[in-house]
């Protein structure tokens, strides 16, 4: 598939794009400072995502340096409303998958309406979600 940042613009060093994007806001469901675990790289980067040392350097700025409600205004005027859907139905997934908490789920909050995400639009996909995430339905 190759990476993710092939199939973005061309951006200055260091400033957000829309990968990062989606990076930046997983890290953050997770509670993340960096995309790293120790020596590998974090378990919350989505699958197929490669290591495209550029991505991972401008989301690890992100990560550990910027303020989260800096990174939702550039993220807000960077993002077309579909990436921030898809960024928005990634983090409720993952949260959703994850059995969050109370706090977990008010942290997808958080991301996915600083995000700016069209809340409408999330809420025709939260009952499905739910439902693929209800693993309950197959106990023994």
């Amino acid at each position: 598939m190759g990476s993710w940042t092939e199939l973005d613009a061309i951006y200055p060093p260091g400033k957000l794009t829309p990968a990062t994007a989606l990076v930046v806001a997983l890290g953050h469901l997770e509670g993340a400072r960096s995309v790293y675990a120790g020596d590998r790289l974090a378990a919350f980067l989505p699958a197929g995502l490669g290591r495209d040392a550029d991505l991972l350097g401008r989301a690890e700025r992100y990560l550990a340096e910027v303020p989260l409600e800096q990174f939702f205004a550039e993220a807000q005027a960077l993002l077309t409303g579909r990436q921030k859907l898809v960024i928005a139905l990634q983090v409720l997934d993952r949260a959703l998958a994850s059995g969050a908490d109370g706090a977990g789920m008010a942290r997808a909050a958080q991301l996915i309406t600083g995000l700016g995400a069209d809340a409408d639009a999330v809420a025709i996909h939260r009952a499905t979600l739910a439902l693929k995430n209800d693993l309950g339905a197959f106990s023994q």
